[in-house]
C-alpha cells in the first residue's frame, strides 16, 4: 500500500484520527512528520497509533529525508500554516510535488503577497514593510488613517493591532530586521448585523484548475482581530458568494498555486470584497462544517490532490447551517479559576458537543491572538435559528479569572465576547 507524508504540529485543528481516516479513504497509509521535539509524548503516541512519526530539524532535513525515503511516499502535504515551508523542502528532497519555492514565499510572507496581488491587478492594499519602531511610526503617518500593524510571518492574529494614529501605536510593539512587520491600510467592513464583516473561501487547486468548495461565514471579531467562530454556509446571497469566490480564484492564480487546498479570507466592504490574506492550507476546523452539511470530506480531497489522484470536488448544496463558536479570554489574561454552566449548555438541542480547550488552573498571559477557551459545535435550520441556539448555549456559561491584584472576576459568555454578568 502506498504512503503519503503529512506534516503536523502540536494542537492542530486537524487531529491524527481525522487525517488517518482521510488517508485510508484514498487507499493509502500515513507517515507523519513533526518538528523535532514539538510533539509531547501523549500527542506523539496518538499519531503513532495511526502511522510512523518522523522528527525533522527544519534547518537540517536530510536525516528525516533518509527515514522517509524507504516508505516510498506518493505525495506530501500539510494542514498547518507554519509547516508550509518545511513541507515544500521535504517535497523537494523526496521528488514530490507541493508548492513551488516562490509560491511558498508568497503564501507565508504577507509583504510579498500584497505586492504580487497588486502587480497582478487582483487587489491593491497599501502596505509598507517596517523593521523598526521608527519606520513603523513613519508608515502610520504616511498612510494617514486607521492601519493594521502585523508581523510579516504570523498566524492566529498573533501581534496584530489596529492603530488609529501614531499616538496610538502600542508602546511594546517593536519590529526588527529579524522579525519585520507590515503597516497596511485598514479595510473597513460594512455592517453585517449579527454576522462578521468578512468571510473565507475554501478552494481546491487540481491540475492548475481552481475549484470553489464553499464560502464560510464568520461571527464578528473581538478587538483587535480575534476570531470568535464560523458557520457554513455563509449568510451571503448566491450572487455575492460567486463574487467573493471569483476574487479568491484570481488570487490563487496570481500567487502561482497549482495544487492543494487554499483558504482565502475576504473583507466585505461598501466598495466590494477585498483580500485580507491567502493561505496555502485548509482553514482551521472548516472540514467539520463541510462534512456535517454536505458530506464532502475536504481532508480527503487534499490528500488525493497531493498524491495525484483524480478528484470530484462538487458536493450537494448544504441544507442546514453548521456552526462553531469559541469563547475568548480577556485581553489581560489571568488564571482561569473555574468554568460554570457547561452541563446546562450541553442540554441545548442545537449543540452537537462542547469541548474544553483550556483547563481550569491554566495561567494565560496577556495576548491579542485568538486563544480558544472552549469549542462549541452546533447546527440549526437557518441562520436566524443558529443565532437563537447559540444564545441559549452561551447564556449559562461563566468564566472566573484571577486578577493580578489577587481578586477574582467572573465573566458571562455572549456573542459580543465575555462581559459582566447581568
Amino acid at each position: 500500500m502506498s504512503t503519503v507524508v503529512v506534516a503536523v504540529v502540536p494542537g492542530a485543528a486537524v487531529g491524527p484520527a481525522a487525517i488517518a481516516a482521510a488517508v485510508r479513504a484514498r487507499g493509502l497509509r500515513p507517515v507523519f512528520v513533526a518538528v523535532a521535539g514539538a510533539l509531547g509524548a501523549p500527542e506523539r503516541a496518538a499519531y503513532e497509533g495511526f502511522g510512523p512519526v518522523v522528527e525533522c530539524e527544519p534547518d537540517a532535513p536530510e536525516p528525516a529525508l533518509a527515514l522517509l525515503r524507504p516508505h516510498r511516499p506518493c505525495g506530501i502535504t500539510t494542514f498547518s500554516e507554519p509547516l508550509v515551508p518545511l513541507t515544500a523542502r521535504l517535497g523537494d528532497g523526496l521528488g514530490l510535488l507541493f508548492h513551488e519555492a516562490e509560491t511558498v514565499t508568497l503564501l507565508t510572507d504577507k509583504r510579498a503577497q500584497r505586492g504580487r496581488l497588486a502587480r497582478a491587478g487582483v487587489d491593491a492594499v497599501r502596505s509598507i514593510p517596517v523593521t523598526s519602531r521608527e519606520e513603523a511610526l513613519a508608515a502610520v503617518r504616511e498612510l494617514a488613517g486607521p492601519v493594521v500593524v502585523k508581523p510579516v510571518h504570523s498566524h492566529s492574529s498573533r501581534d496584530t493591532h489596529l492603530v488609529a494614529d501614531a499616538e496610538g501605536y502600542p508602546a511594546d510593539l517593536t519590529p526588527t530586521a529579524e522579525r519585520p512587520f507590515v503597516v497596511e491600510e485598514y479595510l473597513r467592513g460594512r455592517d453585517e448585523g449579527d454576522f462578521g464583516d468578512y468571510v473565507s473561501v475554501e478552494s481546491l487547486v487540481a491540475d492548475d484548475a481552481v475549484h470553489t468548495l464553499g464560502v464560510t461565514g464568520k461571527f464578528p471579531l473581538l478587538d483587535p482581530f480575534r476570531e470568535q467562530g464560523q458557520f457554513f454556509p455563509s449568510q451571503l446571497s448566491p450572487a455575492e458568494s460567486g463574487e467573493v469566490a471569483r476574487l479568491a480564484t484570481e488570487a490563487a492564480r496570481a500567487l502561482g498555486i497549482r495544487r492543494g487546498l487554499v483558504h482565502t479570507e475576504i473583507k466585505l466592504t461598501a466598495r466590494g470584497p477585498r483580500i485580507i490574506e491567502v493561505n496555502g492550507r485548509l482553514g482551521a476546523f472548516i472540514a467539520d462544517l463541510h462534512r456535517r452539511t454536505t458530506g464532502l470530506d475536504l481532508l480527503e480531497l487534499g490528500i488525493a490532490v497531493a498524491c495525484g489522484q483524480p478528484v470530484e470536488p462538487s458536493a450537494p448544496a448544504p441544507g442546514d447551517v453548521a456552526f462553531q463558536y469559541w469563547n475568548l479570554p480577556p485581553l489581560a489574561g489571568g488564571a482561569l479559576r473555574r468554568v460554570d454552566g457547561v452541563r446546562e449548555a450541553e442540554r441545548e438541542p442545537g449543540l452537537v458537543d462542547y469541548v474544553t480547550r483550556v483547563p481550569v488552573g491554566s495561567e494565560l498571559e496577556p495576548s491579542v491572538m485568538t486563544m480558544r477557551l472552549d469549542f462549541l459545535r452546533g447546527g440549526a435550520a437557518d441562520h436566524a435559528a443558529m443565532l437563537r441556539a447559540l444564545d441559549r448555549c452561551l447564556a449559562p456559561l461563566r468564566f472566573t479569572f484571577g486578577q493580578p491584584d489577587g481578586t477574582a472576576r467572573t465573566w458571562q459568555a455572549s456573542r459580543g465576547g465575555l462581559c459582566s454578568p447581568a
